[in-house]
């Protein structure tokens, strides 16, 4: 069956997204399309440009990405993305959206205009790092007339990309509501609000996708490094419970 991949934002917890692609693709599904923001936009991205579940979860526990996030002197953030740019070119290798070898769609909020923007061809790269630029945390990406932050802001499931391509929607969810301890940090703080903020705006679009996956990931941080396997695993466990059923039509 060929299905179209909706994947949300999450921060860390978005490595349960790998686990997603991995075990559709050992239930014999051809993922056709994907729709990312924030964290599944750059999964979504590694996997439209060739790279497998393990290459990616190899990539990520490197943690040679963090390098290139770099701390500014606070302004519109304390964090830039920029630098980021390389090492997204450096993996990925295209340099516009529709040379990649799935159709691909990213997810970004305009914050000049106050519109969420889907981009599926043109420049990959900054509407890429803008779609994960957490607001108070990462300065905005400057691209074109836009100013752009992290889409889950407005959408953080966005199914409407693939939205009558007759395709089977698969909604992934991987930002549910914590029951961790209290934030240790004021970054800690800005991120969790940040994230139970956007949970309405993605349940209300739950019922547009034909199944949706969430992986039981309450009890894990959106900020930490040190469970990737964990993170990987349970969406991997979640989608072969949940798209059994499914498997072989």
């Amino acid at each position: 069956m060929k299905v179209a991949l909706v994947l949300s934002g999450g921060a860390i917890r978005g490595v349960a997204h790998i686990g997603v692609i991995k075990a559709l693709e050992d239930l014999g599904f051809e993922i056709s399309a994907i729709s990312g923001v924030s964290a599944g936009a750059l999964v979504g991205a590694f996997y439209c440009a060739g790279y497998t579940p393990e290459d990616m979860l190899k990539i990520v526990k490197s943690k040679h990405w963090l390098r290139y996030i770099k701390p500014r002197l606070p302004k519109l953030g304390f964090f830039s993305l920029m630098d980021a740019k390389r090492f997204l070119k450096d993996y990925l290798e295209v340099e516009r959206i529709e040379e990649l070898k799935r159709e691909f769609h990213i997810c970004a909020l305009d914050i000049l205009s106050g519109n969420t923007l889907y981009f599926s061809e043109g420049e990959l790269y900054e509407p890429l790092l803008g779609s994960c630029a957490l607001p108070g945390i990462f300065e905005p990406v400057k691209f074109k007339n836009f100013l752009l932050l992290d889409g889950g802001i407005t959408n953080n499931l966005p199914v409407e990309p693939v939205q009558n391509k007759g395709l089977f929607i698969v909604g992934v969810d991987v930002n549910p509501t914590s029951t961790i301890g209290k934030p240790r940090s004021m970054f800690a703080v800005l991120i969790r609000s940040f994230l139970l903020a956007v949970r309405s705006n993605a349940d209300k679009r739950k019922e547009l996708c034909n199944v949706v996956i969430v992986p039981d990931l309450e009890n894990y941080s959106p900020y930490n490094l040190w469970k990737l396997d964990e993170l990987y695993y349970l969406g991997y466990k979640k989608t072969l419970e949940v798209m059994k059923d499914f498997h072989g039509q």
